[in-house]
């Protein structure tokens, strides 16, 4: 009798998410982790092209110092360029990773309604349905791990698409916890790659300025200061994350390093996979925390992102 007693605990305890009462209480939070994880792939998106944007702004002034020092034949000022970093297909291939987490989190939205019909609009139906095929016909095979990834961006899509498997939240986030931690590994992993080629290629035109300073120098004599204030402004305005004012203290230069952007993004990221593990732990206290976790995180990257469409 006491085992069945404590059995029956068990069950109402770690059954309460698909009750009435369990599902008004995280309605709100839920809410707040689709929002937040939109958010984030906005972010993320914004990123991606801003590295992108680097890279080619970067491959000019080579391409111009090149030519000014004689070792080149021509430059381009039409703006054609050949990304080295983050190709414009390759930044697609990276939107259907967001669109399958963003997918996810508006499955558990709906999953968390009082409505009985939980099914996605047509939208977000035909969304799974393109994710699913995508993933199928390798379209992830350039990415590591890509067969993992294509098998995590397919339990997604299909668990959007379920009606009867995933009754309940809890056991939606249970199922698809480690889908959406790969993804989002890979995407941490990028994400920092990625800075570094950045910064790298913003290091590589400082030195190309200060080559061309050097010389226009020894011709201009006194005149070059307005060169160097000219370099100034250049190498300022090449930085997709904006430049640093003025009076900025050293200790808030950070806030411009390509490094730092990336860190904000990977820790909203985390913060996804943490609330999708509060909601598979089943407490309301803990969902609340970690959604509200995610939504703090996800502004502080848009702060960062802000700057990147200036």
């Amino acid at each position: 009798m006491r085992f069945l007693a404590n059995r029956t605990v068990l069950i109402l305890t770690t059954g309460f998410l698909t009750s009435c009462s369990g599902l008004s209480q995280i309605q709100t939070p839920i809410n707040q982790f689709d929002q937040g994880a939109h958010s984030v792939a906005t972010n993320e998106m914004t990123f991606l092209k801003a590295v992108e944007t680097a890279d080619c702004n970067s491959q000019f002034y080579a391409s111009a110092h090149d030519w000014a020092v004689g070792k080149g034949a021509n430059f381009d000022i039409t703006g054609t360029c050949n990304p080295t970093i983050l190709t414009d297909q390759q930044i697609q291939i990276r939107q259907q990773l967001m669109d399958a987490l963003t997918l996810y989190a508006d499955k558990m939205l709906a999953l968390s309604s009082s409505d009985e019909n939980k099914t996605l609009d047509s939208n977000s139906q035909q969304l799974a349905t393109n994710l699913n095929a995508f993933a199928k016909q390798q379209g992830f095979s350039n990415l590591s791990a890509a067969t993992d990834i294509e098998a995590a961006v397919i339990g997604i899509a299909e668990m959007a698409l379920d009606q009867k498997r995933f009754a309940d939240i809890q056991t939606a986030a249970k199922s698809m916890a480690s889908s959406l931690k790969l993804i989002i590994d890979t995407l941490k992993t990028e994400n920092t790659n990625f800075a570094l080629g950045v910064s790298s290629k913003l290091d590589q035109t400082e030195i190309n300025f200060r080559d061309i300073l050097m010389n226009t120098h020894k011709q201009r004599g006194a005149m070059s200061f307005f060169d160097v204030v000219e370099a100034r402004q250049v190498m300022q305005s090449i930085n997709p994350l904006g430049s640093s004012p003025l009076a900025t203290p050293p200790s808030s230069q950070t806030a411009y390093d390509p490094s730092h952007v990336a860190d904000q993004l990977n820790s909203s990221l985390d913060a996804i996979v943490k609330a999708n593990q509060a909601i598979a732990d089943g407490s309301t206290s803990g969902i609340i925390a970690a959604v509200n976790d995610l939504v703090t995180r996800a502004k502080a990257a848009q702060t960062d992102q802000s700057t990147l469409n200036k």
